[in-house]
């Protein structure tokens, strides 16, 4: 009997840390390795849009804690570096409202397919595959055409981030691993500048989880000595 009031506050300390779980402050940095200027068009079931844009890994700086290399969500809005921002949840990849409905899983494949991406021009390729993991509907990735289309600028320079992204995504069926994609989601009004979505692997540390992980190893220690006596 005394085993149960333990594993009771085990719950209610599990069910605390997965309420409390986010990112509440978040600072980008700059391009981890630089960009590449690329075209984009947006079309339905999207909303229409179209623009020029910079591709690459941007460097954040989440909680003053932890530093990832996270990836543009979307192509409608915009953020600044070396702003703090605080209007940011960290959520899982299955909870985010991707336009496309396989994006979660298919993004984590990318994630996981092994690929090195420390140049501007391979994180380029890699934002181009994010974006079209993102936006795009039809049953086949293909970064020029459907409903996401890349085109022109310097990533679209003979081997560079285009050429590199479509030969990513068509080896995506081969791969078999999904990393758990975790997104930084904005909680603001969307469509107005210093709101963009990013997406990355790493899981941040945060004082409630490690708090979490020390309580749930004390009242294991507990429940293991009472078992023994």
């Amino acid at each position: 009997m005394k085993n149960v009031p333990i594993r009771h506050w085990l719950s209610a300390c599990l069910v605390l840390g997965v309420a409390q779980a986010h990112a509440t402050l978040v600072e980008f940095q700059g391009f981890a390795n630089g960009s590449r200027t690329v075209n984009f068009a947006l079309s339905s079931p999207n909303v229409a849009t179209s623009g020029f844009t910079q591709a690459g890994g941007f460097t954040a700086l989440v909680d003053n804690t932890k530093t990832v290399t996270t990836y543009c969500v979307d192509l409608y809005e915009y953020l600044s570096f070396g702003t703090a921002y605080t209007n940011y949840n960290l959520v899982d990849g299955s909870l985010h409202a991707f336009r496309n409905t396989r994006a979660d899983a298919d993004i984590g494949k990318l994630f996981s397919a092994g690929h090195l991406v420390n140049t501007a021009t391979t994180q380029a390729a890699f934002q181009i595959a994010v974006w079209e993991l993102a936006f795009e509907t039809d049953t086949t990735y293909d970064v020029t055409s459907g409903a996401a289309r890349f085109f022109g600028g310097s990533a679209a320079d003979s081997g560079g981030s285009l050429s590199l992204a479509a030969d990513w995504l068509s080896q995506l069926n081969s791969v078999t691993n999904t990393s758990d994609v975790q997104v930084l989601e904005s909680i603001s009004q969307r469509d107005i500048p210093g709101h963009q979505d990013q997406v990355f692997v790493n899981r941040v540390p945060e004082p409630s989880s490690v708090m979490l992980a020390v309580a749930a190893l004390l009242g294991l220690g507990v429940v293991t000595r009472q078992r023994k006596r």
